[in-house]
């Protein structure tokens, strides 16, 4: 699941009106689409309450964890701004993917707990 499989960079508020290569001009339906369609063709567990939600948690035995999130779907707008202090309008994960985990991760007796992500981690220097 990657901004590739919508348009490049996309957040829900996104319009792509303008652009005539693009047949629908909502950002929000396009990715609606590009969900259903990663949810039909690639073999990836569906949360058994929530079944639109990829983040999740998968135990490997008493020593490993793995922890995938989401870093696409609960995004806000991009930005050239660089922020200083957390907000919703720079928010990556969403609420309540952020609470679930840190929740997880402390709740978690495993020795190894790995976050996969499908973008890089990191702060620039």
């Amino acid at each position: 699941w990657d901004d590739h499989e919508v348009t490049n960079n996309w957040y829900w508020e996104m319009r792509k009106d303008q652009d005539e290569r693009y047949k629908e001009g909502s950002v929000a339906v396009m990715a609606a689409r590009a969900m259903r369609a990663f949810r039909d063709f690639m073999p990836t567990r569906r949360h058994p309450l929530e079944q639109d939600r990829l983040y999740a948690s998968f135990p490997y035995g008493p020593s490993l964890e793995v922890f995938r999130i989401d870093m696409r779907a609960y995004r806000g707008p991009n930005s050239d701004a660089q922020p200083t202090t957390l907000s919703p309008e720079f928010r990556i994960l969403g609420a309540n993917q952020m609470a679930w985990l840190k929740r997880a991760l402390e709740d978690s007796n495993a020795t190894w707990k790995v976050i996969a992500s499908d973008m890089p981690i990191g702060l620039k220097p």
